[in-house]
């Protein structure tokens, strides 16, 4: 509802006003009365009408004055003034202060209505205006970072090559490019992946934008630009300005280095391309600090890359795939020799360094290396899932890795983990006859089961049965089955309502007072006892 103020030093026009008109049917309401300046400023204040109708000439202080404060500290409330035909000089500098209108006094309900309509539309207007100004307001400032970085990339990616229009949408999104020089950086987050895995997305994105913060920070301390995110994990920056000479640039890239370990513990590399001087071609700036990123598996963390033209060479890298080293690997996984395993790994890594070998060269070796060594494991009967889990990507794993030091340390520990697998699976405790005898006695152990029946079962002696079951399992037969009845007697009986004598018959004793004793023995209470517990 709109709400109306009066201010007048006679009261009956105050009153005529305030009764003489329905306002409620109008959507009005009058919150308040004044008999002077002084009081109405108090009481604009404190009630914050829409809308404030004040006489001229008042004592104490006239409704010029009044209307001076009002402008100055409720800008938003509309002003009517009430004058004589004597103060109309007084009315046109009212006007001239900021007032919306006046009236002559005596004023008619009909125009007076009208004059309050005409102003409460205006109000409906200019707050749903001022609604939707706070909403786009609210909506650009929650996403700025979003559209700062798509117009960033659009403009990296050549989607933008109008000089103009980028200074244009810059102004507007308040990012001070206007170079001559430019030099783009890319920021990578070391161990990101690894260190982000297991956390949720959310997560890894504060992260990123405490990163992108702090850099920034930093950059805008020294120079124009900006930092922001990229397309991808690593984040891109823009450094603008004039004499952004090699020296100043790596000064400001260590001081963003610095500050990120200071304050968020994290180790980053930055990619760092030549100067540009057309803001409209920055798309082979950024391919140049991403070139010189990708340096980072070779340079190591926390390095500062320069690109460098050799970087950027288009020419395929003639590294040959290294077969002997496959065959090498895979006879050492199935031979167990340990140590030429690890060699083998060493001289590939070690030509990779001596080569400065381009990264996915690197891992699409080492990939193909690793599934062809599973593949040879698998041969041997062996399920290496245990290990590696069931839909092992080598690809998409050495993604996770930074450095070659990383990757190679990661190849030789999936690699150790196969042989220890295939030691395993030689050295494999339960041999043939042993599994099915404790595959019969846990199909069995409900009813009367000797070490005769089990060697019947498996076709060896008793006594050969008793000898290789003591040396393969630790325990002896009567005292596995004794073990293994008693974990499911635990089991019924906690179940509401077992009973303790229907219980020892169902895992297999017939003598209930030598069942309570096994019971006692393996579980450290009665069969009472442990029903209690568990109730």
């Amino acid at each position: 509802m709109i709400t109306l103020l009066i201010v007048d030093d006679e009261p009956n026009i105050r009153k005529g006003i305030r009764t003489s008109i329905d306002w409620e049917d109008y959507g009005i309401e009058v919150v308040g009365e004044a008999a002077d300046g002084v009081e109405g400023l108090e009481k604009a204040l404190k009630l914050k009408p829409h809308i404030t109708v004040t006489d001229i000439r008042m004592p104490l202080m006239d409704g010029l004055e009044l209307s001076r404060h009002l402008k100055n500290q409720l800008p938003d409330t509309r002003i009517v003034i009430l004058s004589g035909y004597e103060d109309f000089s007084f009315a046109k500098e009212a006007l001239a202060i900021g007032v919306q209108d006046y009236l002559l006094k005596p004023v008619g309900a009909e125009e007076l209505v009208d004059l309050m309509l005409k102003l409460s539309e205006e109000i409906k207007l200019a707050e749903a205006d001022k609604r939707n100004r706070q909403s786009l307001n609210m909506m650009i400032n929650e996403n700025y970072q979003t559209i700062k970085s798509d117009f960033i990339n659009r403009i990296l990616q050549g989607g933008v090559t109008d000089s103009s229009a980028i200074f244009d949408k810059a102004e507007l999104l308040k990012i001070r490019l206007s170079g001559p020089e430019y030099s783009i950086l890319a920021i990578d987050i070391d161990d990101f992946a690894l260190m982000t895995e297991d956390l949720p997305e959310n997560k890894r994105e504060l992260i990123r934008f405490s990163v992108m913060n702090i850099a920034e920070e930093v950059l805008l301390s020294r120079t124009q630009g900006l930092v922001c995110y990229s397309q991808f994990d690593h984040l891109i920056g823009m450094m603008s300005g004039g004499g952004l000479r090699a020296d100043f640039v790596d000064h400001v890239c260590e001081e963003i280095q610095q500050a990120v370990k200071t304050y968020l513990k994290l180790s980053i590399s930055i990619g760092i391309s030549r100067n540009c001087t057309d803001i409209a071609v920055l798309s082979t700036s950024y391919a140049e600090a991403f070139s010189a990123l990708k340096a980072k598996i070779h340079k190591g963390k926390g390095s500062l890359i320069r690109y460098q033209e050799s970087m950027m060479s288009t020419e395929m890298q003639n590294v040959l795939y290294p077969s002997e080293e496959e065959k090498v690997i895979i006879g050492c996984l199935k031979t167990l020799n340990s140590s030429e395993l690890h060699s083998a790994i060493d001289q590939i890594f070690d030509r990779f360094a001596a080569g400065q070998t381009d990264a996915p060269v690197i891992r699409s070796i080492c990939g193909r290396l690793l599934l062809m060594a599973v593949s040879g494991v698998e041969e041997m009967s062996v399920d290496v899932g245990s290990i590696i889990g069931t839909n092992f990507n080598p690809y998409r794993e050495m993604e996770r890795f930074d450095t070659l030091g990383d990757l190679r340390k990661w190849m030789n520990d999936v690699l150790h983990r196969l042989s220890e697998l295939v030691q395993e699976n030689k050295n494999q405790k339960f041999k043939g006859v042993i599994k099915t005898a404790l595959r019969y006695m846990e199909e069995n152990y409900n009813r009367a089961v000797s070490l005769a029946d089990v060697a019947a079962i498996v076709y060896v002696t008793p006594n050969y049965l008793s000898r290789i079951f003591k040396e393969e399992i630790g325990v002896n037969f009567v005292e596995w089955l004794n073990r293994y009845r008693i974990e499911k007697a635990k089991l019924l009986l906690s179940e509401p309502g077992a009973k303790t004598y229907a219980v020892a018959e169902k895992v297999g004793y017939s003598d209930y007072k030598y069942f309570s004793q096994m019971f006692k023995r393996f579980a450290d209470c009665s069969p009472k006892e442990y029903k209690e517990l568990k109730s």
